[in-house]
């Protein structure tokens, strides 16, 4: 007794709490079927119990006020709330809630309204709030809120409400509910009646009327016809006709289950608590579908419901929150036991053959016919283990005993023979000529035609194997299936067969079946297509795969759908010509599996097809569990898109609500954003993408991930935007976007980055003065040893060799004078003296040069061209000199290297070459130091060129090694025309960075 008390507590709480949940929807929807695709959530799934009050945002989230705090959901996850919009509640215990536009209004347990905008909130308090606590909300036809408490009926006048009473018609006590006609005008219940204001009633205005005399009525809900349901305790459960007031009873036709409770939707539906189950009756009050507690209903009590604008119904219990939806798949009641092994045929004028192979005990069932309009007949076709519509519309069908053709309402049957009897048919076709061909396991193909067999048709390699499945072409030819990826061929007289070595990969062929273009072929393993050659295999694109491929059909318009182990298939027509035209191994495709209301897997031996047409168009398949049908031409779809909204932003410095923007701290690197879509129907396959801008380039294709992370984020401004799609595709129309700046670090500002940037080029800056100091101090330690080694050269000459030949030359004097003057011998002895005064005076001139470079501060130009005029003016020979490019100053040591080269070079051609005319060249333009001297002389014998030097003589290997300690190269081009001698050093060697002159 305690429980049931708390049972009808519950229940009377519910009805006064209800109301209309039309309000909730936009266009009408359909009438309910009894295909019907129940979810549950209790609290072990995150749900809140005990909810009394639910509502549907204009941004699709669910809002559940629940005694223990206010949730939100999205279809996948339920989120408790402290605050919403950042505005925090006032409790965490609430009663009622409703969402008008982004206005979220609510309700707590103890009294006092929250009215809660993006924009702030407003909450009423002590007077300018009802006395008690608010039950519901609602909106009239002219915008006013009303609110039920439990004193009465409160309307809100600016910043107050208002109690409507006597004054405005009503007379004390709770009303019941209230609801908005389609004229704008509200009809309360109260315990004595229905009372009705028309639009614009409110307080100070238009009265409340009495309009239905009805003691201890209870709440009643607007129907689709615009007639509302009402239960009073006088005329029970009635309509009443707001338009003419009439009341008219109405037949509740549950089985006589308990009525505890009822709600209404605008589809039309009635929904029943019974305690034990929550029943769906129809405008008429039939039985269309229970849902059983003991089967997973949350309870069996409604405390509140709400039709969302994807047409999904809501219920909310003490235990939990449960969602009902129509499925896209329909359904065929099957008799009780009547499911191992199904079998569907398609009939005459749209009309299926339904039957099972089980023969054992309570399976023994009789096929029947269904009808388009859902009438049965029974058949005497039985345990169907293989079936075949033929081309001229008769309908063969066989099992381990019997053969049955059915043409024009009329059925034969013929026996199998003794030979084949007691094992099944496993495939059945006909052929061009009539003749029927039938597979029977263990014992191959035969055919069958005017009562006589043949085995293997005349084809004595058919008659071994057992063909799984047997299917004929428009070119006349009987393809038979295998297993082991083996396909053969009766082309006329001909037999071909087909394996992996021809591309066949589809394990055990199930489904053979010629289409307007090409034949398909199914199996265990996957699907393939024929192209006169080959066979090409072809799967699906980013999902479970084709698996299990025992039903094909290729549709007048060239959409294929697809029967296998994860349920039907779908492939459009345009998406699938492409891939075949680019001969693709994967393609798009459109599922519909346990969430659209398949169950059961279809036979992947017999009875085969599992997947058939019907002439009316449906698709209808078989499983080990049921048969059903859909029309692909009224598939129902979801035109709704999916509200994208950002969740919690995480990075390194913590948690961060989402905004519009958000500035993010210096050295933030990782960021993991939360998003979700109010996709309330099937959230399983709503799609995301998203992408941040300034860190990629396109979009992100994240699948049913609800979360982005990146890392290694540099400082800068980002933008991050997501999208969704719903199970049919429909994408968001705008992507929610937040703007994100990352501020940077004292080391990663542009200032700092520039500091590096002239720090690190200042170092090198001294590095290179530090090494072009270290580069001068070696140079002149060189010049300072040079100088030195000159010098010892230059004091040994002068001390030893100079020296000796004047004790010699006074030696001669000495001799001389002892010889008779006006003598031969005497004038050749001063000759000699003579000679060897030029000796000394060109030995002086070498200690000379090596105590004083040739070359003074830095003038190699000018020192050339004095060697050179000195030279001319003493030979007589013609001397010109060319100067290219400005001057430039010269490393000491390079100078005074290409000077002796050059004097070396101007000596030889005036005083060797016979020359008339010697030309001096110094250039400075081009990337290196040029230096040439040619003449127009006899040139350098070869024997001499291909020693590189005469014999016993240094003046060509001099310069050569000079110009080598130059970092240059010495060329030397002769030829009996003349001679050109030229060196070139390369800038960097010649300049190393001295200004120019």
């Amino acid at each position: 007794m305690p429980l049931l008390h708390a049972r009808l507590a519950r229940c009377l709480i519910a009805a006064m709490l209800a109301l209309p949940p039309c309000a909730a929807t936009g266009a009408a929807a359909p009438p309910w079927t009894a295909d019907l695709q129940h979810t549950s959530w209790t609290r072990a799934d995150g749900a809140p119990s005990a909810v009394y009050s639910l509502t549907q945002g204009s941004n699709g989230l669910l809002w559940l006020a629940a005694t223990d705090g206010l949730y939100s959901f999205d279809g996948v996850r339920f989120v408790r709330h402290d605050s919403v919009y950042g505005h925090k509640l006032r409790s965490q215990q609430t009663m009622a809630v409703s969402a008008q536009g982004d206005t979220l209004w609510v309700s707590y347990q103890f009294g006092d309204i929250s009215r809660i905008r993006p924009d702030g909130a407003h909450h009423y308090l002590g007077q300018d709030s009802p006395p008690t606590t608010v039950f519901r909300f609602g909106r009239a036809g002219d915008g006013t809120m009303w609110a039920i408490s439990g004193t009465g009926l409160h309307w809100l006048d600016g910043e107050r409400w208002r109690q409507a009473g006597l004054a405005d018609g009503l007379p004390p006590g709770r009303p019941h509910g209230f609801l908005t006609l389609d004229d704008g005008g509200l009809l309360v219940f109260l315990p004595d009646g229905i009372y009705r204001g028309p639009a614009g009633a409110r307080a100070g205005g238009r009265r409340f009327a009495r309009v239905l005399d009805e003691p201890q009525l209870g709440a009643g809900f607007l129907r689709p016809d615009g007639k509302v349901l009402v239960n009073g305790r006088a005329s029970g459960i009635a309509l009443y006709d707001p338009a003419t007031g009439q009341i008219t009873p109405f037949r509740i036709r549950n089985g006589g289950a308990r009525l505890l409770g009822y709600e209404g939707d605008a589809r039309g539906g009635v929904w029943v608590s019974s305690g034990a189950a929550v029943q769906l009756l129809d405008a008429e009050g039939r039985l269309v579908r229970q849902f059983a507690t003991a089967a997973g209903f949350t309870d069996g009590v409604l405390n509140a419901t709400l039709l969302d604008r994807e047409g999904n119904m809501w219920f909310t219990t003490a235990n939990g929150v449960d969602r009902i939806r129509q499925a896209r798949l329909s359904s065929v009641a099957l008799p009780p036991g009547f499911v191992p092994a199904l079998s569907v045929t398609p009939g005459d004028d749209g009309a299926v053959w339904i039957g099972n192979t089980d023969r054992a005990g309570t399976f023994d069932f009789p096929s029947f016919v269904l009808a388009p309009d859902g009438s049965r007949r029974t058949s005497t076709v039985r345990d169907v283990s293989a079936s075949h519509r033929a081309a001229d519309g008769a309908l063969w069908f066989g099992n381990d005993a019997h053969l049955w053709r059915v043409k024009e309402g009329v059925t034969r049957r013929w026996p199998l023979p003794p030979a084949l009897a007691g094992r099944s048919v496993q495939a059945l076709s006909t052929d061009a000529e009539g003749r029927l061909w039938v597979s029977v396991i263990g014992h191959g193909v035969h055919t069958f035609h005017d009562g006589a067999w043949n085995p293997g048709g005349g084809h004595a390699e058919l008659a071994g194997p057992t063909a799984v499945t047997i299917a004929s072409d428009r070119a006349g030819r009987i393809w038979f299936g295998y297993t082991d990826n083996h396909i053969a061929v009766l082309d006329g007289a001909a037999i071909r067969h087909y394996g992996p070595g021809q591309g066949l990969a589809v394990g055990n062929a199930l489904a053979i079946v010629p289409g307007r273009d090409r034949l398909w072929v199914g199996g265990d393993a996957g699907l393939a297509w024929f192209d006169g050659a080959r066979f090409m295999s072809l799967d699906e694109r980013g999902g479970r795969g084709l698996r299990g491929v025992s039903g094909i059909v290729e549709r007048a318009d060239g959409e294929l759908w697809l029967h296998d182990t994860g349920g039907l298939a779908r492939i459009d027509a345009g998406q699938l010509e492409t891939a075949l035209d680019a001969r693709a191994t994967q393609v798009a495709v459109e599922r519909f599996d346990h969430l659209d209301g398949h169950r059961g897997m279809p036979a992947q031996m017999q009875p085969l097809p599992s997947l058939v047409q019907a002439g009316d168009g449906r698709l209808w398949f078989a499983t080990s569990s049921m048969v059903g049908h859909v029309d692909p031409a009224r598939i129902a779809r979801n035109p709704r898109a999916p509200t994208v909204l950002l969740g919690a932003i995480r990075s390194n410095a913590g948690t961060h609500a989402p905004a519009a923007s958000l500035a993010l701290p210096p050295r933030t690197d990782r960021l993991e954003i939360d998003f979700t879509a109010s996709a309330l129907s099937m959230p399983e396959r709503v799609r995301f993408r998203y992408r941040l801008t300034g860190q990629d380039a396109a979009w992100r294709d994240a699948g049913g991930m609800r979360q982005a992370v990146y890392t290694n984020l540099d400082p800068g401004d980002y933008r991050f935007e997501v999208s969704a799609a719903n199970e049919d595709g429909v994408w968001s129309a705008q992507p929610a976007r937040v703007a994100l700046r990352i501020e940077p670090a004292w080391n990663q500002t542009l200032w700092f980055r520039l500091a590096c940037v002239l720090a690190v080029l200042g170092a090198a800056w001294l590095l290179h003065r530090w090494r072009l100091a270290r580069l001068a101090a070696r140079m002149k330690e060189q010049m300072r040893v040079r100088t030195r080694e000159r010098e010892r050269i230059a004091r040994t000459l002068h001390d030893t060799f100079l020296q000796s030949v004047q004790a010699l030359v006074l030696r001669m004097h000495i001799l001389m004078g002892r010889l008779p003057p006006d003598t031969g011998l005497r004038a050749e002895v001063e000759d000699v003296l003579a000679r060897a005064e030029d000796v000394i005076d060109e030995g002086r001139e070498r200690v000379r040069q090596l105590r004083v470079p040739g070359v003074r501060q830095g003038c190699l130009a000018q020192a050339l061209s004095d060697a050179g005029l000195a030279l001319a003016a003493a030979t007589g020979v013609d001397y010109v000199e060319r100067h290219h490019g400005r001057p430039r100053r010269l490393d000491p040591e390079i100078e005074d290297e290409l000077f002796t080269i050059g004097r070396e070079a101007l000596s030889n051609a005036f005083h060797h070459a016979r020359a008339t005319q010697v030309t001096l060249l110094l250039d400075y333009r081009a990337g290196e130091l040029h230096l040439s001297v040619s003449d127009d002389g006899r040139g350098i014998a070869p024997e001499i060129l291909a020693s590189g030097a005469r014999q016993g003589h240094w003046g060509l290997p001099g310069m050569r090694e000079r110009a080598r300690l130059a970092g240059g190269a010495l060329d030397i081009d002769s030829s009996p025309a003349g001679t050109t001698i030229s060196v070139c050093i390369p800038v960097t060697s010649a300049y190393q960075g001295m200004q120019p002159a």
